[in-house]
């Protein structure tokens, strides 16, 4: 209980730390912000119905275990990302006994609306963005599973899965306000809105590769953990380093929410990272941050001796 008791403290404490990076984060944008963008009525309607889909996964997730949908397909993999991302050191356990079916909606179901959120975000831009992005996702899920190993990748799926569904629905959550008569270019006129929202958005962004590290602490250890998430990390955001070192900066810098996909609804485009309004160094310091990080991820990732990524049995 009291190990329980801790982590929940820590897990808050940690929440909290990324919502005061965030404000401190929103404060610093805010001065580059403008009016986001207006889709039109249907896309404002088919982002709606996304977010109810949205919704309706976290809720039964959240239910399951307390009525009788904990016996209906895909109930459990519902309750197994929602606990996952909201309390990852018990995605291990909340992935035991799942069956075949669960598994694959805890792939299917958080993938599909994420490509769908991406979609809705780039519509009338081309499917060019949503290409890249759902490229930077596959790249974070391929080197976290060459540096798995033999171990399950169900507790991090679980993990991860959920984070990005609470993601989406905040971006669809602004998307499904933001058509002709929506309220939501109204409300982004009020500074402390647009301050709320990015704050929240960059938190579940980091909130995502957190649980991913911390889904793992139970089969890796602690500093394993951490150098999986952080070599995960790394090599997603080396996907726009490469981009800005073929095409050049300025190029780049316009197409870093598109090609990246971590910023919720064009966060680039409202807070001008767009264009050269925003500092380019900006991307320099996140191409430097992400080589770094891979590269530490790396290190910490691999075992210190042979054999130490096995459980030691216990004499006969």
């Amino acid at each position: 209980m009291a190990t329980t008791a801790g982590r929940g403290i820590l897990a808050l404490g940690t929440v909290a730390a990324l919502l005061v990076i965030g404000v401190l984060l929103a404060l610093l944008v805010d001065p580059f912000a403008r009016m986001p963008i207006e889709v039109d009525a249907a896309t404002e309607w088919i982002a709606r119905v996304l977010l109810v889909l949205g919704v309706a996964w976290v809720v039964i997730g959240m239910l399951a275990a307390r009525t009788r949908l904990v016996g209906r397909p895909g109930a459990a993999a519902a309750r197994a990302t929602w606990i996952a991302s909201t309390r990852p050191w018990r995605a291990r356990e909340s992935t035991l006994g799942v069956l075949p079916l669960d598994r694959w909606c805890m792939i299917l179901v958080p993938g599909a609306l994420l490509l769908a959120t991406r979609i809705v975000q780039a519509h009338g831009d081309g499917l060019g963005g949503v290409v890249l992005a759902i490229a930077g996702w596959l790249m974070f899920a391929l080197v976290v599973r060459l540096l798995l190993g033999a171990r399950s990748p169900w507790p991090i799926i679980a993990a991860v899965g959920g984070a990005i569904v609470l993601r989406c629905i905040v971006t669809l959550g602004a998307i499904s306000l933001s058509g002709p008569d929506g309220v939501w270019l109204t409300l982004w006129g009020l500074p402390f809105v647009r301050i709320v929202y990015v704050t929240v958005a960059l938190a579940l962004v980091a909130w995502v590769f957190v649980v991913a590290g911390w889904s793992l602490e139970a089969q890796l250890g602690v500093r394993r953990a951490v150098g999986v998430a952080l070599a995960g990390v790394g090599a997603v955001f080396a996907l726009p380093t490469a981009s800005a070192a073929a095409i050049g900066a300025s190029e780049a810098l316009r197409g870093w929410n598109s090609q990246i996909g971590v910023l919720p609804w064009h966060l680039a485009r409202v807070t001008g990272l767009s264009d050269e309004r925003f500092p380019t160094g900006v991307l320099v310091t996140v191409a430097v941050i992400a080589t770094l990080s891979a590269i530490t991820g790396l290190v910490l990732a691999l075992p210190l001796r042979p054999g130490e990524h096995r459980r030691r049995r216990p004499p006969a």
